[in-house]
């Protein structure tokens, strides 16, 4: 069914782009984009730090060349570090003279070494990025935003060996950079694939002096680099007795899954004194397969802290098969989770039915939820606030093995429970919720009808226009969002009124919005007005 609805939607949208759609005029989008790129020049130089955050990212994510003045006069000017850097990271799309001479003189000028850092980054020369990381403090924050995967990707290649070079020489200087700057340099040399590090890795892991915070990253290092002969230093350093420690070498395992730590992986999940090397076990364990089986459901069966056995729990359900089911099953039949406080196993809780709607057990899952619910009612409004993404992935995962399951949220009295129907409904069923979704929009409660709006979204149509038009001054930010990004993406002529309509309200946090969603729609259509028409 799920096949025919898209291949409907397909169809559908194919008819409107061969009947023509109601595309803007040239001179709407240039006064759209005017008006929405004033809103951000207001924000930028009024507005407070997080509006202006706000605003830098929009521009970033939504823009053209025509953000640029803005971006730069962001980065040359505010106050708030946060947003400069934010302007630096956001800059790196634009290859603009104007650009590339505001983020030359930030490289160089900015009191703040981390926005040096991503300024050069972003410039992408690599005479500047080698300066600066001659400097002590460019290089610290070079180690702490290269230790991350996506940042280490924008690091120009021509000068990941001058990277490689001056973090191992920097590494041994233990009076200019503090443990986190050097437990950083040597996860950056992982992300870098850095093989002159392999022997600082061993070097450092096996050095009782140092702290245990730079030997733990030393040890994920290795893991990272794939170094499989420090196997016997790593199993070693589960018995250190030091979490930090125990939880690199415990990650660095995993990774390699030789059968050889299964079972001081499964002591370790047994005895370490800290949660976070058990937890670290678990995780582990979940890479050996059916094997590790018994030690993960003893976890899960004894652990005192709900938090490892819910990693256990987790290591289960990707291992599956039988002999995990059943230890899910033992579980339940424990009571355990009836006794424990709610605040402290809601998230085990949340594990167990989804691992249950995924083992094959759809209609126990279905009446664990049931009791679930009744158990959680009084605690719903605290839930729905800190845990509505978690509680929809759970009721999505038991939908998709118990349908029914929507019957009984959707026919709920809290409106709690019919927004995470709703919600799990959409993300189950997508495309083919379409029709259920634009009935949702009618309910009484804001929380059922935002998720409705957020559900419907994605599969917006050009026709869809007087649909989200009501929404898109929202005093609910989330409905007001889905509302002018469904617009701005699928919406045509018909758009404009609401966009411009929102771009003039009273409410700052609305007119920025607005602004987001006017600028990619404008951008949008301009695109499309100068690419090249496809052959008949």
């Amino acid at each position: 069914m799920r096949a025919r609805w898209a291949l409907l939607i397909t169809t559908l949208t194919l008819g409107f782009v061969a009947l023509g759609q109601e595309a803007p005029l040239l001179g709407e989008l240039t006064e759209l984009k005017r008006e929405a790129l004033a809103v951000f020049s207001e924000v930028l130089s009024t507005g407070s730090a997080a509006e202006r955050l706000s605003a830098v990212t929009s521009l970033a994510r939504y823009g053209d060349d025509s953000v640029v003045t803005l971006l730069t006069e962001c980065l040359l000017r505010d106050e708030a570090s946060f947003v400069r850097r934010a302007a630096a990271e956001g800059l790196l799309r634009f290859r603009s003279p104007q650009a590339s001479q505001a983020l030359r003189q930030a490289a160089r000028s900015d009191s703040v070494a981390s926005i040096r850092w991503a300024a050069a980054v972003s410039l992408r020369e690599p005479d500047v990025i080698t300066d600066l990381l001659r400097e002590r403090e460019t290089l610290a924050a070079a180690a702490i935003s290269l230790q991350e995967p996506t940042y280490a990707a924008r690091l120009p290649g021509t000068v990941w060996p001058s990277a490689e070079i001056a973090l191992i020489g920097a590494f041994s200087d233990r009076e200019a950079f503090n443990l986190v700057e050097r437990a950083a340099m040597l996860k950056a040399l992982a992300q870098l694939g850095s093989l002159a590090a392999i022997s600082l890795a061993q070097g450092t892991l096996a050095d009782s002096t140092e702290d245990p915070f730079v030997r733990g990253s030393a040890a994920f290092a290795l893991g990272a680099l794939n170094v499989r002969n420090a196997i016997p230093e790593l199993l070693a350093a589960l018995g250190t007795d030091l979490e930090a420690i125990q939880v690199g070498a415990a990650g660095a395992l995993g990774h390699f899954g030789d059968p050889i730590a299964l079972e001081p992986l499964s002591v370790l999940l047994r005895t370490a004194r800290s949660p976070q090397a058990r937890i670290a076990a678990a995780n582990a364990l979940a890479s050996f397969g059916p094997s590790s089986v018994s030690a993960l459901a003893q976890g899960l069966l004894t652990d005192p802290v709900p938090a490892v056995r819910q990693a256990a729990l987790r290591a289960l359900r990707q291992i599956g098969g039988p002999t995990a089911t059943q230890a899910v099953l033992d579980l339940l039949q424990s009571s355990y989770l009836q006794q424990c406080d709610p605040t402290a196993c809601g998230g085990l809780a949340l594990e167990t039915l989804r691992a249950l709607a995924e083992l094959g057990q759809a209609q126990l899952a279905l009446q664990v939820t049931q009791a679930t619910l009744v158990a959680l009612r009084d605690a719903l409004p605290f839930l729905f606030i800190f845990a509505e993404n978690d509680l929809v992935q759970t009721l999505s995962a038991v939908g998709r093995a118990a349908p029914q399951l929507f019957e009984l949220l959707l026919g709920d009295p809290s409106p709690f429970v019919r927004a995470l129907g709703v919600a799990s409904f959409a993300s189950v069923y997508q495309a083919e919720a379409r029709e259920f979704l634009l009935q949702a929009l009618r309910d009484e409660n804001s929380l059922v009808r935002r998720a409705a709006l957020e559900g419907l979204a994605p599969w917006a149509m050009p026709d869809d226009a007087q649909i989200f038009a009501p929404f898109v001054t929202d005093r609910d930010p989330r409905s007001r969002i889905a509302a002018l990004f469904a617009l701005a993406r699928a919406g045509d002529g018909r758009a404009l009124e609401p966009l411009r309509f929102a771009l003039r309200s009273e409410s700052l946090s609305v007119r920025l919005d607005a602004a987001g969603a006017a600028l990619a729609f404008a951008v949008r259509w301009a695109s499309q007005a100068s690419s090249p028409s496809p052959p008949p």
